[in-house]
């Protein structure tokens, strides 16, 4: 499931959020990449909910959500409303949640096959 979710976050992140920033709200790419991420995490949730627990459930959402949202973070130099410095200030602010969200996916994954 993880390769399902890896899969889910890369297309969310660089084909959809791309494909629909106009309509996504809010200003922050990252932000942008990680509403996309949830909705495909929920898609993939949907589908696979007989086989998942909770933890498992979890660590998808948040993998999904972090994959999307670093790769939608990939495309706000493209826009001609961004500077240099908003970039940075963005990337400061998202990276660190990203990999906290990752972190926690893989504990929660880990965590997942001992609590089953």
């Amino acid at each position: 499931m993880l390769t399902v979710a890896y899969a889910a976050g890369i297309l969310a992140g660089a084909v959809a959020t791309p494909a629909l920033l106009p309509w996504i709200p809010g200003r922050s790419f990252a932000l942008k990449g990680a509403i996309i991420g949830v909705l495909s995490a929920a898609g993939i949730v949907a589908l696979f909910r007989s086989d998942l627990q909770l933890l498992d459930a979890i660590a998808l959402i948040l993998w999904t959500t972090a994959v999307s949202s670093y790769l939608a973070m990939n495309f706000t130099g493209s826009t001609p409303f961004t500077s240099p410095s908003g970039v940075e200030k963005e990337m400061r602010k998202a990276m660190p949640l990203q990999a906290a969200a990752l972190l926690l996916a893989m504990v929660a994954w880990v965590a997942a096959a001992f609590v089953s």
